[in-house]
């Protein structure tokens, strides 16, 4: 970016909804900073004009102000999705989830006057993300261990995501998809019971965040 002014991004920034900062590239010390940034943070107003590391002293020992100096020298702008940041917020280090961008502020002949530093908290949405894996894992331990044939598919092409040696057995070791049966619990999200010789298969469907199907659990038992 190369702009004449650093009034503009002041007067932009301080009444930006998203959390926006700018830092002079010379000393690294904070010249603009907007509430939601501050209040992300968890720190006051009156750390304008203090050095990052005086007033977020907890990143020392982490990446950020590293790639920050990188954006200075480079005069090219760096962005994380996701990124995990400790921050000493309620008198204990916490860690938070952030999308983030550096972008250097260019002035005359291309050189690096200070960095803009934009985030947004992403807390609720990596959490879910995290509640999503271990549920993938407690599902798949609970098939491994469970005593009758089991099986999970995920996704639209049916993929195997777990399968234990009862329902391997049954299948005489080979993966075994009855595609019209996945097909039918995939597009009604209703459950599914079909007979083959005398064996009964029950197919479920398992719903995830927002009611939306998220895997089918494939069951059998002799009859």
């Amino acid at each position: 970016m190369i702009y004449n002014s650093r009034e503009k991004f002041h007067t932009l920034f301080e009444d930006a909804p998203l959390c926006a900062a700018i830092f002079d590239a010379s000393d690294m010390k904070l010249e603009v900073v907007n509430k939601p940034m501050l209040d992300l943070w968890h720190r006051p107003a009156s750390i304008k004009g203090t050095a990052l590391l005086d007033f977020l002293p907890e990143l020392a020992d982490q990446e950020y102000p590293e790639l920050m100096k990188r954006v200075i020298k480079t005069g090219k702008t760096h962005k994380e999705e996701g990124a995990r940041i400790l921050l000493q917020r309620n008198a204990k280090l916490e860690a938070v989830f952030i999308d983030y961008s550096y972008v250097p502020i260019l002035m005359d002949r291309n050189r690096t006057s200070a960095i803009l530093v934009m985030a947004t908290d992403v807390c609720d949405r990596e959490l879910n993300k995290l509640n999503l894996q271990q549920s993938k894992r407690d599902l798949r331990a609970l098939v491994m261990s469970a005593p009758i044939p089991m099986c999970i598919y995920r996704g639209e092409e049916f993929d195997i995501e777990a399968v234990n040696e009862w329902m391997m057995d049954l299948w005489q070791g080979k993966h075994f998809k009855d595609l019209a049966a996945l097909q039918h619990v995939f597009y009604n999200s209703l459950p599914y019971t079909c007979k083959h010789k005398n064996i009964v298969f029950n197919y479920t469907p398992l719903n995830g965040g927002a009611n939306t199907l998220n895997a089918i659990c494939l069951t059998a038992m002799r009859c």
